[in-house]
């Protein structure tokens, strides 16, 4: 019985990583997915293709690690040509500037969606234990 359990125990880790991996990466992937619609579904927005293709997932330093993120060298360029000055548009439309109205489509559905993303999380997690 004791050996069952130490062995159940020892299995624990490696259990709970390869299933939270998957779960992680999938809700990643589901939240960036997500942004990109959001994205789509803003009116009087000029055309957002650069911005919808740098909604990505990159993974992290492990496993259970992914970033979703939005922005970048696809979304940067200069504040005016000469300037030498870089603005990466995403933040423009995510928080608004001087000339334009907030947009926002990143924090909004993280933030629709993260009680779900924690309920997939936990479930895995109640997956692997029972």
């Amino acid at each position: 019985m004791a050996d069952d359990l130490e062995s159940y125990l020892e299995s624990l880790p490696d259990k709970l990583t390869e299933q939270l991996s998957d779960v992680i990466r999938e809700q990643a992937f589901r939240l960036s997915d997500a942004q990109r619609e959001a994205l789509r579904a803003l009116e009087d927005s000029p055309e957002t293709g650069a911005l919808e293709a740098s909604c990505t997932v990159a993974p992290g330093a492990n496993e259970l690690e992914y970033f979703v993120q939005a922005g970048g060298d696809m979304t940067t360029k200069e504040v005016r040509d000469g300037s030498g000055q870089p603005y990466d548009y995403a933040e423009g439309f995510e928080f608004g500037t001087s000339r334009q109205e907030a947009r926002p489509f990143f924090w909004p559905t993280y933030n629709a969606m993260k009680d779900e993303i924690q309920e997939a999380i936990s479930d895995a997690v109640s997956e692997v234990l029972e």
